[in-house]
């Protein structure tokens, strides 16, 4: 190419020469302009999310090593409208919260500020809302007690999902009104609610959905009742990493608009 250029300048002046060549530099960088106007911004700025989370069914699951769920699949689809790319950890909560501290993960799938410490809020960030989830008593149908406050179980045993809380129940679980006993997985919760072992549990209801499905019950056997929490799912995410957040809320509000959140949820409750 070089010995292309130098039989060329022997055909033109100098001067000629080097205008040529400063028109070709130039259009060159106009194309190259171009093509990063056309790129969308995340293209350019690509990152990898580094991001962890507990099992959680049906938000986010590990089977032979490999990630499924509402919130796998949210985050997934976020970063494929992002351009980003997505390394998942399957961490257990203690940990997870332990490593986003430490900065050695990004974010935490699915999250929501009423379950963080309030003290600490102002050092994370949250995505826009992904999703609501609602948290109800469940009882089988043929023993169904209709709850307004919670002395309307009393004397009775409730099962939970261990290391949950209850704001509505919290004093009477204290003081003995209500017996609770806590559980590992929302499987069990099911099981032994079927199993006529308890009176109620307290479950949310989508994970109820799914979980009831996974066992073969005929949702007709239980009845739902009292609804005792409404709650944001979000994605926590470092404050060191506000630069992300604009374009994460932007795949968001399109994948609410365009339905996806809404298909991604029916995938596992259906």
């Amino acid at each position: 190419m070089r010995a292309v250029n130098r039989e060329f300048s022997r055909m033109v002046s100098l001067p000629e020469y080097y205008a040529i060549q400063k028109r070709v530099f130039f259009n060159k960088a106009r194309l190259l302009i171009s093509l990063l106007c056309i790129l969308p911004s995340s293209y350019v700025y690509c990152e990898t999310f580094h991001a962890g989370s507990d099992t959680w069914a049906p938000f986010f699951m590990v089977s032979n090593d490999q990630f499924s769920g509402i919130g796998v699949d949210i985050l997934t689809e976020i970063v494929q409208r992002t351009g980003d790319e997505l390394d998942l950890q399957h961490l257990p909560n203690v940990r997870a919260l332990s490593m986003f501290d430490n900065k050695e993960i990004d974010m935490i799938v699915i999250d929501s500020p009423l379950w963080n410490d309030q003290e600490k809020l102002k050092d994370v960030l949250f995505s826009d809302e992904l999703m609501s989830v609602q948290e109800y008593i469940y009882f089988l149908k043929d023993e169904y007690i209709e709850v307004e406050i919670p002395e309307d179980l009393r004397g009775k045993v409730v099962n939970i999902f261990r290391g949950y809380s209850y704001p509505v129940f919290e004093e009477a679980f204290n003081k003995g009104i209500v017996e609770k006993d806590e559980v590992n997985n929302e499987l069990s919760l099911i099981r032994i609610l079927a199993a006529k072992r308890c009176t109620a549990i307290f479950m949310d209801s989508i994970a109820f959905e799914h979980n009831a499905s996974r066992l073969g019950y005929d949702k007709s056997l239980f009845k739902r009742g009292m609804q005792l929490s409404d709650t944001e799912l979000k994605i926590k995410i470092r404050r060191e990493k506000a630069s992300i957040l604009p374009r994460i809320n932007k795949a968001i509000a399109e994948m609410r608009r365009d339905g996806t959140v809404d298909l991604i949820i029916k995938k596992y409750t259906e």
